[in-house]
């Protein structure tokens, strides 16, 4: 047997000196402790290298032995340049990237026994989810990015983000924007105003080369953070509302401003997008639209209220008696009109004028509150059905001042009636009851029911911003000038949107008093 078998089948003795070998990642070189009294002897031999035994004879110790370099073609030692070898630098590299891979593979087994399921162990718990969270919170950005598409591959991630609950997928987006994986888009901070607008959302941005699982978790972050945002304004919106009910003048309503517009929310997809067609169907079902409407009805309401109008979407029931007296073509009526709307107030208002017929048609002028007198014609018809002493009779109407009415008769001095102004955004209707007071007079009566729209001109009045309107600047004021200084066509403006003498008064006072 020759010495180096003998020196593996023994493990060195407790007197072996170690002889350490340079590059070396195997066990030290080691030589017995007797040699020392042999170094002095001399057999006559070749020398051989330095670490190598021959003919079982042990060489004289001179400091640690050196391996011989491996030399490339052109002479070269390995590990440098044109070498095939690696440097202690390179080594120490690769060992890290195999550290790094290492411990990745152990990550990776862990989720992927955390999320194992089978007939004994069939679902994935609430603490499944934790601990799979808690190995992915230990990966740096580079290694977290990876795992992801790992575990997609490998249908981990998909189960994993289907068993979330709405806390812990709000963890996972969090940690995945904190590794870098996702990016969220920051939300729009609300400007200053009264009753606190809320400020606009952040949402995901939600990158075509994600997996599909993550793709759908954002998504649907996106479209809550929409509806959550919506209904902030919707709350807001009301709060407004409130307050302009609340107000007491024209004044306090304009020192709210004008409603603030809710942000568009972004869907945060980036196009081209594979769920593209799917994702907007989704989003669209959202809602999300300007709710600055119930806030628009609210100053447009309360700016009737200033000015003695009815407020839209308020009703009325109305009784009226009329007497007629003929004189040729000409005739005259008197009557009376009264009011009663849905908060209980009565209003009551007489009527008279003097029409001149023309064959079928007639016209009639009367007093108006608004200065001009009302013209109104009239086309009147008696069918043959209906008795010659029965007053009621088809009728089409209208006024300068935008009212329309159609009257129909039901026989036996009963009729019916339409009436409608859209100029006024009104329209109602009722009944009717009419009989021949002698030759040339007659008496009739009507009750029915009125309705106040919103009319369009109105809600573009109160949502503009341009000067003279609510909300716009008022040259008028800054001038001081007296509501009787004010132009006619203008002061009718400013009565559209609430204004009275006495209001306008008021304001100015409160304006010199600031000063």
């Amino acid at each position: 047997m020759s010495s180096v078998s003998r020196r593996e089948s023994h493990p060195p003795a407790a007197t072996d000196l170690v002889v350490p070998a340079t590059e070396s990642h195997g066990p030290p070189s080691q030589a017995p402790a007797s040699a020392a009294g042999r170094a002095g002897r001399n057999t006559g031999m070749q020398e051989a290298p330095a670490g190598a035994v021959q003919n079982n004879q042990v060489e004289t110790y001179r400091g640690p032995v050196e391996r011989p370099r491996s030399q490339t073609p052109g002479g070269l030692p390995a590990g440098t340049e044109g070498g095939g070898g690696l440097t202690a630098g390179q080594l120490a590299m690769g060992g890290t990237k195999v550290a790094d891979a290492a411990r990745a593979n152990a990550t990776y087994a862990d989720i992927q026994a955390t999320l194992h399921t089978d007939w004994k162990d069939w679902a994935v718990t609430d603490a499944d989810v934790r601990r799979v969270h808690e190995q992915l919170e230990k990966l740096p950005p580079g290694g977290y990015r990876q795992m992801m598409e790992r575990m997609e591959q490998g249908g981990l991630l998909g189960k994993y983000v289907k068993q979330m609950s709405s806390e812990a997928r709000q963890a996972f987006l969090a940690q995945a924007g904190s590794k870098g994986y996702v990016t969220q888009e920051p939300g729009k901070k609300a400007e200053p105003a009264p009753c606190q607008p809320p400020d606009g959302p952040a949402t995901y941005k939600n990158d075509a080369n994600l997996p599909e699982s993550v793709r759908e978790l954002l998504h649907e972050s996106n479209r809550m953070a929409k509806r959550t945002y919506h209904d902030a304004h919707d709350a807001y919106v009301k709060r407004y509302s409130e307050q302009v009910m609340q107000a007491k003048s024209l004044g306090e309503i304009r020192s709210l401003g004008e409603p603030v517009a809710p942000f568009k929310v972004s869907d945060g997809m980036v196009y081209p997008h594979p769920d593209y067609e799917r994702f907007r169907q989704s989003w669209s079902r959202v809602p999300g639209n300007d709710t600055r409407d119930d806030a628009y009805e609210a100053v447009s309401g309360r700016m009737a209220e200033f000015s003695g109008q009815q407020r839209p979407g308020s009703f009325w029931f109305k009784a009226a008696a009329e007497l007629k007296a003929e004189l040729g073509i000409v005739s005259g009526k008197l009557g009376v009109e009264v009011l009663v709307t849905q908060d209980g107030q009565a209003k009551w208002e007489p009527k008279e004028s003097a029409e001149l017929a023309l064959g079928g048609v007639k016209v009639g002028v009367e007093p108006s509150d608004s200065g001009p007198p009302k013209v109104a014609v009239s086309v009147e018809h008696q069918p043959k059905w209906v008795k010659k002493d029965d007053p009621m009779t088809v009728g089409l109407s209208g006024d300068s001042e935008g009212h329309g009415r159609m009257d129909l008769p039901a026989g036996g001095g009963f009729g019916s009636y339409a009436e409608v102004n859209r100029d006024q955004g009104k329209y109602g209707g009722g009944v009717s009851f009419g009989r021949k007071l002698g030759k040339d007079g007659e008496v009739k009566v009507e009750a029915g029911f009125g309705m106040q729209g919103s009319r369009r001109e109105r809600a573009q009045d109160v949502a503009s911003m341009t000067p003279g309107t609510l909300f716009g600047a008022l040259p008028e004021q800054k001038q001081g000038l007296a509501w009787k200084d004010i132009p006619t066509e203008r002061r009718a403006r400013m009565e559209r949107d609430g204004w009275t003498a006495a209001t306008w008064a008021s304001e100015l006072q409160k304006k010199a008093a600031s000063r």
